[in-house]
C-alpha cells in the first residue's frame, strides 16, 4: 500500500513538473516572438514605455497558455537600452494594452490593468 501512495506521489510529481515546464516554454517563447505594439517616450527623451503583444503559436498546449496569460505587457527602457521595469512575469494582473496604451503621466510610468492602472515611479526616468 506504501509502495502503491509513494508511486502515485511521484507521478503526480513528474506530470506536474512536465506541465510546468511546457508552460514555460511556451511563455518564454513567445515572450521571444513578441512584437512592439505601441512605445511612448518619457517628456524628456530618457526613457521608453513599450507595449509588447506575445506570439504563443498554435495548438491546444499554447490556446491554454494563451487563455491562462494575459494579451499584452510592458516594459520600460531606458534610453542606453537597459530595461527598468517589466510586468512580463506579473502572473496576478492582466494587463490589456491593445485597447489602450501605456504612457507617461508626471514622470510615472502607467499601464492599463483589468483592475485600472498601475505603474512606476522610476527616479532614472525623471
Amino acid at each position: 500500500m506504501q509502495l502503491l501512495k509513494k508511486t502515485g506521489l511521484i507521478s503526480a510529481a513528474i506530470v506536474l513538473t512536465i506541465l510546468l515546464a511546457g508552460w514555460l516554454f511556451i511563455k518564454v517563447s513567445a515572450a521571444r516572438n513578441a512584437t512592439v505594439y505601441a512605445q511612448q517616450w518619457s517628456d524628456n527623451g530618457v526613457c521608453v514605455i513599450k507595449t509588447y503583444v506575445p506570439h504563443y503559436g498554435n495548438g491546444m498546449a499554447h490556446n491554454i497558455v494563451r487563455a491562462l496569460s494575459t494579451a499584452s505587457y510592458f516594459r520600460v527602457y531606458h534610453k542606453d537600452g537597459s530595461m527598468l521595469e517589466s510586468t512580463e512575469w506579473v502572473l496576478d494582473m492582466h494587463e490589456d494594452g491593445i485597447l489602450d496604451h501605456a504612457r507617461w503621466a508626471s514622470h510615472r510610468a502607467i499601464y492599463p490593468t483589468d483592475m485600472g492602472y498601475e505603474g512606476w515611479t522610476l527616479p532614472q526616468c525623471a
